[in-house]
Formats: C-alpha cells, structure tokens, sequence
C-alpha cells in the first residue's frame, strides 16, 4: 500500500524493532518492513545471550580502537543488557529474561595466558568484577580454566519480540508489514521505499 511515515524501518529482527519501538516512544511514526515474520532472520537463530563478553576480545578492540573504544565497547553491552531488561519490565513482556553469570573459555582449551591477558583487558575497559575460573560450572563439559562475566542475561528471543511487537504497535502506533520484501530505496524527500 502507499503509505507516509517519518521513519521507514527495514528488518523486524531485534535491531529493527528496537529502533522502530524506541523511535515510536519518542513521537516518530514508524513503519516496520520485513520480508518474512518478525524474528525470522539472524534473530530467531541467536543463543539469545546477552553479555559483555565480546567476540573479537577487549585485548583486540584496545590494541585497534585505543582504550576509549574498548570501554566503550563495554559500556554499550552494558547498557544494552540493562534495556532490555527495563524494556520487559515496563512493557510487561513475558519471555524467561534472567540474569546469570555469563563464561568465556578459551578459543585453545587450556590457554590460560589468552584468558588472563582478556582479563586485564576487559578491567580496563570497566569491567572490573570479570573473575578468572578454573572452570565453568559445566557438569557435562571441562571447559578448562575461564572468564566469569556476572550478571549477563538469557531470554527467549522469539517471545521477547513477540511483546516488543506488540508493545510497539498498541501503545506507541507502529506499523509492522511483514511478508513485505524491500527491493530498493531511492534518496529524496520524500524517501522512495521500492
């Protein structure tokens, strides 16, 4: 259908809908295109761990970014976690979120010294409560020594956009279009989706 809106908003993962939902809270009207269901990309496939542990390593993203890119790095994983959860307390959403300690085990089992260099990285980076481990607590598993990251958090993603959705479009007017593939967009004003 023809439609106008402020923000035009292409994928209906968690990236997607967190933008539409926090555009929406701030008076945009927003419209939410996907070619498939909400949650049917990369999103629907996620271990849903949420965490400051970062793939690429505090060591890695200090020697690249500097130490302010790291602790930014860190803060942000931070903050996001911490949305998240005021964002199911608020809206009410019902999807398992829970906070536990979060493991990081060596890429070579047994690397200690990899482990305790991430260590001292992600302190300097502000996470000062990270705590080397012989071992995750793991009954069916040896991971070898590893990084304790508390207080990370676990949800089931696919409820968690379900109420997300749901809170958008009731209480704050977004509309969500899935089944609708987007095979351009040409700059202008107005915008031209395709």
């Amino acid at each position: 259908e023809n439609a106008k809106t402020d923000i035009c908003v292409v994928g209906a993962g968690i990236a997607g809908l967190s933008v539409g939902y926090h555009l929406a809270r701030e008076g945009k009207k927003v419209i939410v295109l996907d070619d498939g269901p909400i949650g049917g990309g990369e999103t629907g496939r996620t271990t849903a761990h949420l965490t400051d542990a970062v793939d690429d390593r505090f060591y890695r993203l200090e020697h690249v970014h500097g130490p302010g890119g790291a602790r930014l790095a860190a803060e942000s994983h931070g903050a996001a976690i911490n949305r998240i959860q005021q964002i199911v307390q608020l809206e009410g959403i019902d999807c398992d979120f829970e906070r536990l300690d979060g493991y990081l085990m060596s890429r070579t089992p047994g690397d200690r010294d990899e482990l305790e260099r991430e260590a001292q990285a992600a302190e300097r980076a502000g996470l000062s409560d990270v705590a080397l481990v012989e071992r995750a607590p793991i009954a069916s598993f040896d991971s070898g020594t590893a990084l304790r990251f508390p207080c990370q958090g676990q949800f089931h993603i696919l409820k968690y956009l379900s109420g997300l959705a749901r809170a958008a479009v009731d209480k704050y007017g977004v509309r969500i279009h899935c089944d609708t593939h987007v095979e351009g967009i040409e700059g202008g004003d107005p915008c031209q989706v395709k």
